[in-house]
């Protein structure tokens, strides 16, 4: 893996890492503060660097589902993933979902970029029901 890959992979997994701790042990109003503006897509063209850059994350970002000692849920890998690309200045839209599944709800977090590219969380999204997102 290239040098550059290794530091954003490590900070990937540091970023992961505490974004896990805040959702574990700290208010959820501190976590709301990460997420951005309520219901708002950011209307922005990428240009190409930021599209490479995106791409790099995506792959980072499923590695460090892979190799971090922790549980790395939808919610943990879309904070994560919002978080660095807001570090590069590339915007993202954080969606929060729900689906009824055998009269049990489940939710679903996932990680979007303006062009509509799934960052985190890439399943069947038309599943699930979204209750709010944040740009």
């Amino acid at each position: 893996m290239p040098a550059a890959n290794r530091m954003l992979f490590f900070e990937a997994l540091v970023t992961s890492a505490y974004v896990r701790f805040t959702l574990s042990f700290l208010p959820f109003k501190k976590v709301m503060s990460w997420l951005g503006k309520t219901n708002v897509r950011p209307e922005v063209e990428l240009t190409p660097d930021q599209i490479a850059q995106i791409k790099k994350t995506y792959h980072i970002l499923k590695l460090c589902d892979k190799y971090a000692l922790w549980k790395t849920e939808c919610y943990t890998l879309a904070l994560t993933g919002k978080i660095l690309l807001r570090r590069r200045n590339i915007p993202s839209t954080l969606y929060i979902g729900f689906k009824k599944n055998e009269g049990k709800y489940e939710g679903h977090a996932w990680l979007k970029t303006p062009n509509d590219n799934v960052i985190t969380g890439n399943m069947d999204l038309t599943q699930f029901q979204v209750n709010a997102f944040f740009s």
